[in-house]
């Protein structure tokens, strides 16, 4: 058996829903020391692609379980690799991540919320489908610094929209928690008509947004 393994082979493993393929593939990348961050990168971009699948018609609803499910087991190969921040750089904020009522999808956010546990932050996953009351309530609890929102599916825009304005009213005059929204139709235009502070195109962009946002 070859020993090669390329991040299209993965993407392509990923986009085919071959879960045998895929976790082979992301082992044999691991011991070619491959950097586990091009690794998710990698798979980030093929979960875009299933999910542009599915918005068409190609992939129905189990389809984006199975790539979830195997998302998550690629994840817990990849998540001990990622090497950790400097002790200086642990504590730099805390973030609540979640997928919107509605919506089932956590593929991307998974990945982010990997991505940002390795580069410090203190991160609270509240999983899919979650309302705007408990968005609220976590917030109250966990007091977060930055609020994520996940959105894959378009059709659950209109809960994306009320999870802003809701939290929105529960942070009042403060500027925190600081609200973003990320999935694969999400862009600008859509931030500035739900009122979001910003949004995401990636798990790596999300990083780079919550490091800016902390000024760390």
């Amino acid at each position: 058996m070859t020993t090669t393994a390329t991040l299209e082979e993965l993407g392509l493993a990923l986009v085919e829903l071959d879960d045998a393929r895929a976790e082979d593939l992301t082992r044999r990348l691991l011991a070619l020391k491959t950097e586990p961050v091009d690794i998710l990168t990698a798979c980030e971009q093929a979960l875009a692609s299933i999910g542009e699948k599915y918005a068409v018609g190609e992939y129905y609803i189990a389809g984006l379980i199975m790539a979830g499910e195997i998302m998550s087991r690629l994840a817990a190969l990849v998540t001990p690799h990622l090497a950790p921040e400097a002790p200086e750089a642990q504590g730099r904020g805390r973030v609540l991540i979640g997928t919107i009522e509605g919506d089932i999808h956590d593929l991307g956010k998974n990945i982010a919320g990997a991505l940002l546990s390795a580069h410090g932050f203190e991160v609270l996953d509240l999983g899919v489908d979650v309302s705007v009351a408990d968005f609220v309530r976590e917030c109250r609890k966990f007091k977060p610094d930055i609020v994520g929102l996940s959105a894959l599916l378009t059709m659950c825009y209109p809960a994306l929209q009320k999870t802003v304005a809701g939290l929105k009213t529960f942070r009042r005059d403060r500027d925190r928690p600081v609200i973003f929204i990320s999935g694969a139709q999400i862009t600008d235009e859509l931030r500035k008509k739900y009122g979001a502070d910003y949004y995401a195109r990636s798990a790596v962009d999300t990083v780079q947004l919550c490091r800016k946002i902390l000024c760390r």
